[in-house]
Parts: C-alpha cells; sequence; structure tokens
C-alpha cells in the first residue's frame, strides 16, 4: 500500500503541474501581448503618440565576422503584405524566439521578420541562413533579393512548420557594411505560428546543425513513424490470431494511430483539406492514448465495463470536440484530459506489476520511466513553455515504450509456449506409455482371444462327436443289446458303426475348410461316402460346377450344412432303394442350388415329415438356408438347398455350433 500512495501522491503533483502549466499558457498569451505594447510605448520617443510601436532603427544591428556564424536572435515584425514593407512601416520589436500568439493573438496571414547584419567585408565564398522552425513556410529575402523556398507559400501553405531551412545566397548578393535580410513567415490552418532564432554564416559550417536538426526532426520521426506503425500492425495480426490477446490487441491498435496521427502532424503536404487533415492527425493521436489507457487496465487485469463505456465515450466525443474547439489551446485542453485518464490507467498497471512481482516488470517500468518526462515535455512544449525551436520527444520515446511493453508481452508468450513445449512433451511421453501398456493389453485380449477360439472350437468338436458320432454309437449299442428272443441285426450294426465313422471323418475335414467353400464341402462329402455308395450298389454322379464362396459359409455353417447333406445320404442309402444318385451344385446368382436327387421310392405319401426331415429343416433355418423335399418327375426324391449369397449381419450362428 505505500507504494501506491506514494505513486499517487506523484501522479496527482505531475497531473497538476501539467494542468497549471496549461492554464498558465493559455492566460498568458494576451499578458504578453499587453506587456509587448507596454514596451513599445515605453521606449517611444517623448511627445510620440502612445500606440506607436518602435521603428526598425530600434532594433540593433548584429556584426558577423567571416569566419563564423552569428545567431540573431532579436528582430522587427511586421504583418501584411506579399512584399517586404518599407523602413517607414510601423515595425515592432521583438526577441527570437516569437510566437505569433503573444504580439498578434489570432492572427492568420503572413508576417515579416527584419533583420540587420554588419560585414567587415563582402564574403568570398557561398553563405547561408539557417532556420531551425519556421511555422508555417517562410522565404529569405537578403538586400532587397528574394531567395528560393519550398513548397507553397499561399492556401493551402506547405506544412514546414517541423522541418529545418537552409537558403543558400549568392556571394554577389551580400555586401560590405550593413545589409538587410527579412523573412516572410506564413501560418497553416491550426498552428503556434511564429520564428526561432536564425543563424548567418558560411554555408559550410552551417550544413552541419542543419544536417543534424533535420535528422532529428524530420528523418528521425519518419524512422520512428515506421516502427511505431509496423509494431502496431504486428500486434494486431497477433491479436487477430487468438482473440483472447485483447491487451495486445489495443496496444497494437493505439501504436498504429500514433503512427499515423504523428507522420501526418510531420507531413509537409495534406492528401486532405486542410480542416479535415488537422483535425483527423489531432484525433488519431488521441484515440490512441485512449486505447493505451484500455491496454493498461487490461494488462493489469482491471477490466471495467464501465471504465470502457467512459474510454468510448471520450472516443465518440473527440470529434465533437474538434468542431467545437479547434484551436492550440482547445488542443492543449485535450491533451490535459487524455493524459490523466492515461497516467491514472498507467500508474495503477504499474502498481499491479510491482505488488504481483511479475516477470520482465523492469522492462515495462522502463519503458513508462521514460514516456512519463517525454509527455510531460512535449505537453509543456504545447502550451509554450519550452523555446520555440524544442524538438517533439514523444515520437522516438514511444516506439521504445511500445517496444519494453511488447517485451514482457513476448516474454510471456515465449513462457506459454516453452511450458506448451514441455507439457507436449509430458504428454507424448505418457501417451507412449499408455501406447504400450495399451499394445500389452491388445496383446492378452488377443491371445485370451484365441485361446476362447480354441476352447470353441474344442467344445463345437465335442458336441459334433456327441450329436453325431455319440447317437450313432449309442444306437449301434442299443441295436447289439437286443432282446434274446430277437437275433441282432449284424447289417444295420455295421451301417450305424459306418455312419459314425464317417460323420467322425467329415467333421474332421470341416476343421480345414476355407470359410465359404461349399465346393470343397462337397468333395469331401463325396471322398468320403463313395466307398458306402459302392457297396450298397448306389451309382453317385458328380454335377458341381465352380461355385463361388458362400458369404454365410463360416465353419458352424459349412458344418451344419454338411449334417444336413449328410442326413439325406443316410437317407438314401436306408430307405430310398435306389440305385443312383446325383449331387448337384450350381450357382443361381443370387443363390446357391445344392440337390442331392435319387431315383428311388421317393419321399413318404402320408404328408408327415419323420424326425430327420425335421432336424434337417431346424439346421437350414440356423444358417438361413431354405430347404425342400421334392419328388422328381421320375418318381425319385429331391433333397434341395437354397443358400442365400446375400450376407445377412444379424444373422445368430452361435447356435450353430
Amino acid at each position: 500500500m505505500l507504494v501506491w500512495m506514494v505513486l499517487r501522491w506523484c501522479l496527482f503533483g505531475l497531473i497538476g503541474c501539467v494542468l497549471g502549466s496549461a492554464g498558465m499558457a493559455v492566460a498568458a498569451s494576451p499578458m504578453l501581448h499587453e506587456h509587448a505594447a507596454v514596451i513599445d510605448r515605453a521606449a517611444a520617443p517623448p511627445g510620440a503618440p502612445a500606440s506607436r510601436p518602435h521603428l526598425f532603427g530600434s532594433a540593433p544591428a548584429v556584426t558577423v565576422t567571416l569566419d563564423r556564424p552569428a545567431q540573431l536572435d532579436e528582430a522587427c515584425i511586421l504583418p501584411g503584405s506579399d512584399t517586404p514593407p518599407d523602413q517607414e512601416a510601423p515595425w515592432l520589436h521583438v526577441k527570437l524566439p516569437h510566437r505569433w500568439s503573444a504580439t498578434h493573438p489570432g492572427y492568420r496571414g503572413a508576417m515579416w521578420y527584419r533583420f540587420r547584419v554588419v560585414l567587415p567585408q563582402a564574403p568570398a565564398g557561398i553563405w547561408a541562413v539557417y532556420l531551425p522552425r519556421a511555422v508555417m513556410n517562410a522565404q529569405v529575402w537578403v538586400n532587397g533579393m528574394p531567395m528560393a523556398y519550398s513548397g507553397s507559400m499561399s492556401d493551402p501553405v506547405t506544412r514546414n512548420w517541423y522541418v529545418p531551412a537552409l537558403v543558400q545566397v549568392p556571394v554577389n548578393v551580400w555586401r560590405e557594411g550593413e545589409n538587410l535580410i527579412q523573412i516572410k513567415v506564413v501560418s497553416g490552418y491550426v498552428s503556434r505560428d511564429g520564428l526561432a532564432p536564425i543563424t548567418v554564416g558560411p554555408l559550410a559550417q552551417l550544413e552541419e546543425p542543419y544536417k543534424w536538426r533535420t535528422m532529428a526532426q524530420v528523418d528521425g520521426t519518419y524512422f520512428a513513424n515506421i516502427a511505431m506503425l509496423a509494431l502496431g500492425v504486428f500486434m494486431v495480426i497477433v491479436w487477430w490470431r487468438d482473440p483472447d490477446l485483447g491487451a495486445i490487441g489495443f496496444q497494437g491498435a493505439a501504436a498504429m494511430l500514433w503512427s499515423l496521427g504523428n507522420a501526418a502532424w510531420v507531413a509537409s503536404r495534406a492528401f486532405l483539406p486542410a480542416a479535415i487533415w488537422e483535425r483527423g492527425a489531432f484525433i488519431t493521436m488521441v484515440w490512441s492514448a485512449l486505447l493505451m489507457s484500455l491496454f493498461f487496465r487490461r494488462f493489469a487485469g482491471r477490466r471495467s465495463r464501465r471504465f470502457e463505456a467512459f474510454v468510448l465515450v471520450l472516443i465518440s466525443a473527440t470529434p465533437v470536440w474538434t468542431y467545437f474547439d479547434f484551436s492550440v489551446e482547445g488542443f492543449a485542453r485535450a491533451f490535459c484530459l487524455v493524459y490523466t485518464v492515461f497516467m491514472v490507467c498507467m500508474v495503477q498497471s504499474i502498481y499491479w506489476l510491482i505488488r504481483h512481482r511479475r516477470r520482465d516488470r523492469e522492462w515495462f517500468l522502463g519503458g513508462c520511466a521514460l514516456l512519463i518526462p517525454a509527455a510531460a515535455h512535449d505537453l509543456a512544449f504545447q502550451v509554450n513553455l519550452l523555446p520555440f525551436d524544442t524538438i517533439y520527444l514523444l515520437p522516438y520515446i514511444s516506439p521504445v515504450m511500445m517496444s519494453c511493453i511488447f517485451y514482457v508481452l513476448a516474454g510471456d508468450y515465449g513462457r506459454s509456449r516453452r511450458a506448451l513445449n514441455r507439457l507436449n512433451g509430458s504428454l507424448a511421453d505418457t501417451l507412449a506409455q499408455r501406447e504400450v501398456a495399451l499394445r500389452e493389453s491388445f496383446e492378452r485380449l488377443a491371445q485370451l482371444e484365441r485361446a476362447q477360439a480354441v476352447s470353441a472350437e474344442r467344445s463345437r468338436i465335442l458336441q459334433d462327436m456327441h450329436d453325431g458320432v455319440g447317437a450313432h454309437l449309442t444306437s449301434a449299442l442299443r441295436q447289439l443289446q437286443s432282446p434274446p428272443s430277437q437275433p441282432v441285426d449284424l447289417n444295420l450294426v455295421t451301417q450305424t458303426l459306418r455312419d459314425s465313422l464317417d460323420q467322425l471323418k467329415l467333421s474332421i475335414d470341416a476343421l480345414s475348410l476355407p470359410p465359404g467353400d461349399v465346393v470343397g464341402l462337397l468333395a469331401s462329402l463325396r471322398f468320403r461316402i463313395t466307398p458306402r455308395l459302392k457297396a450298397a450298389g448306389l451309382e453317385l454322379v458328380w454335377d458341381v460346377t465352380d461355385l463361388p464362396a458362400w458369404p454365410q459359409g463360416q465353419a458352424p455353417a459349412l458344418r451344419q450344412l454338411q449334417y444336413i447333406l449328410f442326413e439325406g445320404l443316410s437317407n438314401v442309402l436306408q430307405h430310398s432303394g435306389a440305385t443312383r444318385l446325383t449331387l448337384s451344385a450350381k450357382d443361381c446368382g443370387d443363390h446357391l442350388q445344392v440337390s442331392l436327387i435319387d431315383n428311388g421310392r421317393g419321399w413318404r405319401g402320408d404328408g408327415e415329415e419323420g424326425q430327420g426331415m425335421q432336424t434337417m429343416r431346424g439346421r437350414a433355418s440356423v444358417i438361413g438356408a431354405r430347404i425342400e423335399f421334392l419328388t422328381t418327375p421320375q418318381g425319385g426324391a429331391e433333397l434341395r438347398l437354397i443358400l442365400p449369397m446375400s450376407h445377412d449381419k444379424h444373422l445368430d450362428l452361435s447356435s450353430a455350433a
């Protein structure tokens, strides 16, 4: 709290000084004018009218040596004509630097400045007149000869108020003795018009100060504006890519507006009407300071809707202000208000930095420490508390402050990126570990599934043996255990045991069949059953074409199909009395048709299905097939199976095992 109290009282003191300075400067203009009039009346000769100012002769002549330049800080002034006034005109004696507001408040037009220079002899080399600052534009006359000038001297006047001028004077213009230098200064639309002390001397000696001042007032300002604009564009792009960085967006927009406004002030030629150009430059500078105020609040985590609404009102009121009070004094009052808001927000941000011991805070504090005296300096210059030829500091300090603040934000971003990279690395390591663990789990699960599949296959084989081979063995055992009064039918027992053995062999063959291989299943059945058919006197006719894979033909379905066909063959052997058996299979497009056709007695004619036929029909329904028991035209029987080629995803073959 002690730090905050110290900063708060320092801020209040600075604000009081700035506001007091602005008030004193506004009140000083008429006082200076009155003071100049009093001096004129006091210096007038006895009996002269009280209103008559000093004549040209009251300004002392300055003797200039030929080896070094001389500064001229006293002149006589006279507003008015396009050509140099004569000596008898009512000239007014003033000290330079001179502001028109001190002697001619509200005057716009042309002002003549008259100097006397005494040379011991005519210079042999080229001499020049150096004007550090003339607002807005100026033309030099030496001994009645006009010298070259830059830009326009009529409305719209070229905006050379921040551009120094070095005017070369031909050798033949100077003369030994007294020389008369006259400078015509023309005003702009809204400006603090005036003239700083001028320097007369050899051109070679004046080029160096002219070069350095041009660099400080023009070239350096342009370079700083370009840097500021580039920095602002970069920050706005960062904010545009990440809208959560609202503070950076405000700072970037403020930097861009500051650069544009400052460039508009120093531009020598306006691209718009002067009224719009001047107001636009002022508005952008004010908006820049207000947006920086929002940045300071956001940066300190003190986001307030009321304050942001207040700033929005100020932003909206700025164009209105320029409409009703568009003057140098109005600019000063507006900047005092805006800088007050700016300074309060900046001090709050500094307090937050110190209180929370934020990293890189020394850069932020350093940038603000440079900005505060620079802003006070330029504001004092605006309210005429500093010499007329003073150089603005904010164009140079503002990019430094913005860079320092952005360095802090870039540090936050860099640390966040490094933390994110570390987190990504940690997540990658964790993910790799999880992936290894998951792969091991999958491997264990696959092993378990393989074990379960083997177990299920064993269970199916046992079930097949129980249902097929076991049933036949049980039947054979019962046949052997017939009553003593009834002899054992050895042929029937032999047939039952052969059926059991063939079914066991077919079950073993089915284990190696590929999924959907109906042709392989039929070939295996043919191979196993042919010896029995020959022994029974049956001729087997093979009528099987090349068949596509049956989509539903997984191992359980193939075994069920095998059981159906084997049951049909057993019926032919035991009950048909046939001499020829045809095993047929063909592709009918949307289904496969498998048939057993004999030339025997056919099916029973009572319309009832026996146990074998019901068993076959049940097995067919399990695998999604359709079974038909038909009678051939010759009187024989046909067992027809229709196997659909469409894959039924909803068909449950778990019961087919």
